[in-house]
């Protein structure tokens, strides 16, 4: 029995070592910051500007401070580590994304096509012709058979119980491509589905996130499908893609699938390969010329996209409740300026009657809250950007990152000029003179 190896971490290991990784570097970064804190607290410098004398007031108190900074930084490191793994526009990145395998067109028909649609003989027969005959021509189309089944990706909303297989040719084995997350172990995780396991045993390929997510199932688990003659068969997972369009189906050989089931004749998913100037017009010619087969044509990069729009609404969900995280820590914010400034009125009157005006003195407390909350922004930010560029790649979705940021800054900073109106809404001076206000 071949041996499992990973050819790369498993998404389900990157995950854990980035968010171990990134919470290490961030209870680093608080605790030094809270070192500087304490140490700050007892140094005695004149300050020069009302800014400096801000930043003076931050370390009077460093427990407050740095429970304030920390609340900030946590919720600002989700923001960005989860807003960090959302995806881009890949339908503007044709045949650029690994899922694709490097194929431009994927194409499902509901009728059955025979022949092989690279001889153009076949192509004249089945009524292509003219313009839609020579886009043909200039791509290499790979056809594969299909069982029908239930879609197994992150469409489907429940657990699928007879899945939808694809029988892979011996040319797409040959070909390989595509990126793998898990498999036995050969140079060609592909040729895995050649392997002879026994009479009702075949070797299996799925998608790793649906294998993990919908099926529940790993490397070298083994599914149960019937075959035609009724049997049970299993199919056992050979090797698991990392991210692909063949995210709705198991994949066998074309061998496996003619032997099990002999019924399913012809060819009703279409791979092909072309040029990007060349997609568009392939995905015309298909559907043009075997529009009679009910035939669907699009994009791969389109399809890819649709199985990431889905990952993305759930990256957005956890990445509004970082939002909703970091505004109650702005919250949290205001009620440390309320609470400091109903200990500090006797201060704060001594300030006002050496002639600090009203609008200065709430400059100073709106500046003493905003550098806590600037600090832990920026601590969170720098933190998880640290960690989450190596692990997505250089394709950080900068603008929505920068949109969310500014946004929950903004309700931030509100939230804190409404908290120090409201703390020096009643007079002063009566503290100065020992007076209840």
């Amino acid at each position: 029995m071949a041996r499992a190896v990973l050819t790369s971490p498993t998404p389900s290991v990157r995950a854990l070592l980035f968010f171990a990784a990134g919470g290490l570097l961030l209870s680093a970064g608080l605790t030094a910051t809270a070192g500087w804190l304490r140490r700050s607290a007892f140094a005695s410098r004149p300050t020069g500007s009302l800014l400096s004398m801000a930043a003076r007031n931050t370390t009077r108190n460093p427990g407050r401070s740095i429970t304030a900074i920390s609340l900030v930084a946590c919720a600002c490191f989700v923001i960005v580590v989860v807003g960090a793994q959302r995806r881009g526009d890949l339908a503007a990145q044709l045949g650029t994304h690994p899922g694709t395998g490097g194929f431009a067109v994927v194409a499902e028909a509901d009728v059955p096509i025979y022949g092989d649609l690279n001889d153009r003989g076949v192509r004249l027969d089945l009524g292509i012709s003219g313009t839609d005959e020579s886009s043909l021509a200039a791509a290499r189309i790979y056809q594969l058979r299909v069982l029908p089944g239930e879609d197994v990706s992150c469409l489907n909303l429940y657990r699928p119980q007879r899945p939808r297989l694809l029988g892979i040719p011996d040319e797409l084995v040959a070909r390989g491509g595509f990126e793998f997350a898990q498999s036995l172990e050969s140079a060609n995780p592909w040729r895995l589905l050649q392997m002879d396991l026994g009479p009702d045993v075949v070797p299996a390929i799925a998608d790793f996130n649906s294998a993990q997510w919908i099926l529940h199932v790993g490397l070298g688990d083994e599914i149960l499908v019937d075959s035609q003659d009724g049997r049970p068969l299993r199919l056992r997972l050979v090797a698991l893609l990392d991210g692909s369009i063949f995210q709705s189906e198991i994949l066998i050989s074309e061998e496996a699938f003619e032997r099990h089931f002999p019924d399913q004749s012809g060819y009703r998913f279409l791979l092909a390969e072309a040029t990007s100037d060349q997609a568009d017009e392939v995905v015309a010619a298909l559907e043009a010329g075997l529009g009679d087969y009910g035939l669907d044509a699009t994009l791969a990069s389109e399809r890819m996209a649709a199985f990431l729009e889905v990952e993305n609404t759930y990256l957005s969900t956890f990445q509004s409740l970082g939002g909703l995280g970091f505004l109650l820590g702005s919250l949290g914010l205001g009620l440390l300026l309320l609470r400091n400034t109903l200990e500090r009125r006797q201060e704060l009157a001594v300030l006002q009657a050496c002639g600090f005006a009203r609008r200065r003195l709430r400059m100073l407390l709106f500046w003493e809250t905003t550098i806590l909350l600037l600090f832990g922004t920026a601590l969170g930010g720098v933190t998880a950007l640290i960690t989450a560029i190596p692990h997505v790649g250089a394709h950080v979705p900068w603008g929505s990152l920068v949109v969310t940021l500014a946004a929950v800054l903004g309700a931030a900073a509100m939230s804190n000029a409404l908290a120090v109106q409201l703390a020096l809404h009643t007079p002063l001076l009566p503290a100065l003179k020992g007076e209840r206000a």
